[in-house]
This record gives structure tokens, C-alpha cells and sequence, in this order.
């Protein structure tokens, strides 16, 4: 059964969005289809099943199902006029339309737990989960946070990691995807990147302005070769433009409650040198560290320069310090600021 896709005519009659944009150009959708290569990691589709958070109008749920057939396809949409076009455009197709909000946790347990209207197959981890995917829209205002939820998740393996290692497809603000995907050093460089590094394998799929590319590292776009679009293709057409990332849960072998607590007190003075910061970590961090870090052009390093790997150092150097506080008693100082000299 092939569902029809809804048009801009159609779409454009909508008066809420709700601060989220949508592609709705199915011409792109097939560009980004035929670049994701979905069935290298789903190679039976029809075992798939498919979660798609804030689906809005439809269009990329529609085109999915009809080019991959998968055995589930729920859509998340609590918002009044999205859902009511959903009803009214897939009320009577193979798209699963729940009425939940994708940001309420009990959400997820009532629907998979308690009712059990979509439950996804748990897969061992030392793969991609290959019957479950989930995908995304949050290109709203302050969407960024949630994101940061999710990524936390993959690293505490739960909420939708519990089932092992889910693939996302998330659509987001290109000035989110800027600050996600940073390098270090890179000025846009910043916790919720340094987590990306260390929990996923993400990438940059597609963006809806050629000019947001500069704000990105010259040598992943040359191995990433994303897709390029119009923001006539999207709507609503005004504000920020858009992009797509693909996030994949790595492997990662480090005490995940010490890292997070030695990234996020680095990365609040993150152009301060280590040999000057790490009293952040706690009273005697500094005298600590430098006893115990012997590179001393790492020493020179400011957080925001780390890389994964040597933020990993750290925190096994942190773990095994006698005199480290208690991190469950953590709070951040907020009279903390960086150095100037």
C-alpha cells in the first residue's frame, strides 16, 4: 500500500508549527534517502520498527514507510493542529498516530512498558540495533536541552538505549548541529560536543543553507558531503535554517558518572589552561594533577582544545585520586569565571 504524500498546497494552509520546521519537498527526502543508505544497517526493513518523535506534517513518515515497508511505524505528535493533520491525512494508513508528548518520560514506559503499543526488540551491543530507529524533529527553540537528555542517555543506557544501540535521525537547528558536531578548538566547541564525541559516531546528513557550512570543521565535510537544500523547501520558509545529523552509540569504556563531572566543571572555564583550572575539580586539584599529568604541553591545554581520548585521561587520573570529592554532593559554582591572563 503506497500512501500519499502531502503537498505544499496542503501544508501551507496550517497556521501552527509551533517554532518547528519541516521539509516537505519529497524530491530532497529521496537525495537524503539514497545518502542515508538506511538497509547497509536494516537488511531486512520489513523486521524494522520505526519511532518517529514530532513527525509534524508527515511527509518524511509517509515517504519512509512507502520506500522501506517497515513491520512498525508509530508516529509521537501531541500538538492540536500537527496531530489533527495527521488524523486527517493518515487515519486510515499503516502509520501507527499516537497522541503523546515525546518529552514526557513516563511517555516511553506507558507506551512500551504498560500498554505495549510499541516494543522494540532488545539487540546486543556490540552492533547497531538493526530492528529499531528512531527519528526526530526538534528544530523548535530550546529543543537543544532534550537533546542533551538523549545524548546522556546513550551514555547511561537507558530511556530507548536500554535496547541497545538505537540509531537516530534527528533534525535540529543548523546552529545546534554547529555546536553538537565541534572539533576541539573549534569556538563553538562545547559540553554538549565533547559528549557527542564521546557517546556517538554523529554526522552531518543534510542542511538547508549553504552559508551555515562555514561554521563547520572543513575536513568532516569533505568525508561527510552533505546534502544541500533550499529553505523553499522547508516550511515554515522563514528563521534559522535546518540540518540533519545521523547519530550512532559507540563503544566507551570509562567511569561515566567521574567523566561527567570532570567535563562539566572543565568545560564551565573551557579557555582556562589545566595548569591553571584544576582546583575546579576540587580544593588540592590543582597541586594533584600537575603532580600526576607528566606531559606538560597537555598542561598547556585549555578544556575547550581536548580531545575524547585525553578528556579520558583525565578522568582516570580523577578516579584514582585519593582526596576527590564526593561528586554525588556536586554543585557547580557559579562565581567561577575564566581566567584572564
Amino acid at each position: 500500500m503506497s500512501i500519499p504524500i502531502p503537498g505544499i498546497k496542503d501544508i501551507s494552509k496550517l497556521k501552527f508549527f509551533y517554532g518547528f520546521k519541516y521539509l516537505w519537498n519529497p524530491t530532497v527526502h529521496d537525495k537524503i534517502f539514497d545518502k542515508l543508505d538506511i538497509t547497509k544497517t536494516y537488511k531486512n526493513p520489513k523486521k524494522l520498527k520505526v519511532l518517529d518523535l514530532y513527525p509534524g506534517v508527515g511527509v518524511q513518515s509517509a515517504m519512509f514507510y512507502n520506500r522501506y515497508s517497515p513491520q512498525q511505524y508509530s508516529m509521537m505528535e501531541r500538538r492540536s493542529s500537527l496531530y489533527k493533520f495527521l488524523q486527517a491525512n493518515f487515519k486510515d494508513s499503516p502509520l501507527q498516530i499516537l497522541k503523546r508528548d515525546p518529552y514526557d518520560w513516563s511517555t516511553y514506559l506507558h507506551l512500551i512498558d504498560e500498554e505495549r503499543l510499541f516494543v522494540p526488540e532488545v539487540q546486543p551491543s556490540d552492533r547497531i540495533n538493526d530492528s529499531f530507529l528512531t527519528v526526530a524533529n526538534v528544530t523548535g527553540e530550546g529543543s537543544e536541552g532534550l537533546i542533551m537528555q538523549w545524548l546522556s542517555c546513550i551514555g547511561n543506557k537507558n530511556w530507548l538505549y536500554r535496547f541497545g544501540k538505537m540509531k537516530m535521525l534527528l533534525w535540529m537547528p543548523s546552529t545546534t548541529a554547529r555546536k553538537l558536531l565541534a572539533r576541539p578548538s573549534m569556538r563553538s566547541r562545547s559540553k554538549c560536543s565533547v559528549v557527542r564525541e564521546a557517546f556517538t559516531d554523529t554526522k552531518l546528513i543534510a542542511i538547508s543553507d549553504r552559508d551555515e557550512l562555514k561554521g563547520f570543521d572543513s575536513k568532516c565535510l569533505e568525508e561527510w558531503d552533505p546534502i544541500v537544500f533550499s529553505a523553499a523547501d522547508i516550511w515554515p520558509t522563514k528563521g534559522k535554517p535546518i540540518a540533519l545529523v545521523e547519530m550512532d552509540p559507540t563503544d566507551f569504556d570509562f567511569d561515566v558518572e567521574n567523566w561527567d563531572y570532570v567535563t562539566r566543571h572543565l568545560m564551565i572555564l573551557k579557555r582556562t589552561p589545566l595548569n591553571i583550572v584544576m582546583d575546579s575539580l576540587g580544593h588540592g586539584g590543582q597541586l594533584y594533577f600537575n603532580s600526576r599529568i607528566t606531559d606538560k604541553e597537555l598542561l598547556k591545554k585549555c578544556p575547550i582544545d581536548l580531545t575524547n581520548d585525553e578528556f579520558i585521561y583525565i578522568t582516570k587520573l580523577f578516579t584514582e585520586w585519593p582526596f576527590k570529592p564526593d561528586i554525588l554532593m556536586d554543585f557547580v559554582d557559579i562565581n567561577q569565571t575564566e581566567h584572564s591572563g
